[in-house]
């Protein structure tokens, strides 16, 4: 038969044995057991705690702008359309049959930092961007804004019939971005000076301010 050497023992079967040493070896009887040492336990780990979800705070609804007044008298959308489309006879008598202060208000806007008009291109592009950001106010006001002078000593000013008694630019946080630029002075439609300036520049009669003539209209 084959000789196959052992696998099992770490002693190569081809070599003797050294002095004392069995092959195979018995456990002694009665012989002291090795106390083990306890097992430690492995620290448990801790789970992290689930955090509780917040509630949520309420959601405020925003409201629609205006929403506290009272139905008015006088309509935007037919006042914008007479301007359009009717002489200036015709809107005046709608506007004077139908205009209540507190309903509607007219106020005159004037740039406050006039020195940095310098060309024309900028000053349009200037009241164009101010009036893509207002464009949620359409139903809510009418403006005409006028740029007077020639590039380098330009003036910027204008007229708006709008919402409320107040000022209107004031009731929505995104409609008061330009008109921060602006002095705004609200006009007594009870006073014939006043109601004149409002009137003049709805019939385009309005040739210069403070001396520099008439350059750009821009209608809102």
């Amino acid at each position: 038969s084959s000789y196959h050497p052992r696998k099992s023992s770490g002693i190569n079967a081809e070599w003797p044995l050294r002095p004392g040493q069995q092959n195979n070896p018995k456990p002694q009887k009665n012989a002291p057991k090795k106390e083990q040492a306890p097992k430690k336990e492995a620290p448990k780990k801790e789970e992290p705690k689930k955090e509780e979800p917040k509630p949520e705070a309420p959601k405020k609804e925003r409201k629609a702008p205006f929403s506290n007044l009272p139905p008015a008298k006088l309509s935007m959308d037919t006042f914008k359309r007479m301007y359009w489309n009717e002489e200036m006879p015709v809107i005046s008598k709608y506007f004077d049959e139908n205009f209540v202060d507190g309903e509607w208000s007219v106020w005159k806007v004037e740039y406050k930092y006039q020195n940095e008009l310098k060309r024309t291109t900028t000053t349009n592009n200037l009241v164009k961007g101010m009036f893509q950001r207002l464009e949620s106010m359409k139903k809510f006001a009418f403006g005409l804004m006028y740029v007077f002078g020639n590039p380098g000593d330009q003036k910027l000013a204008g007229v708006w019939l709008g919402r409320g008694g107040d000022n209107f630019f004031y009731e929505d946080d995104n409609w008061t971005i330009d008109i921060e630029n602006f002095n705004c002075t609200k006009l007594d439609m009870n006073k014939p000076e006043e109601k004149a300036l409002w009137t003049k520049f709805v019939a385009g009669e309005i040739d210069d301010w403070e001396g520099r003539q008439f350059e750009k209209d821009h209608i809102f």
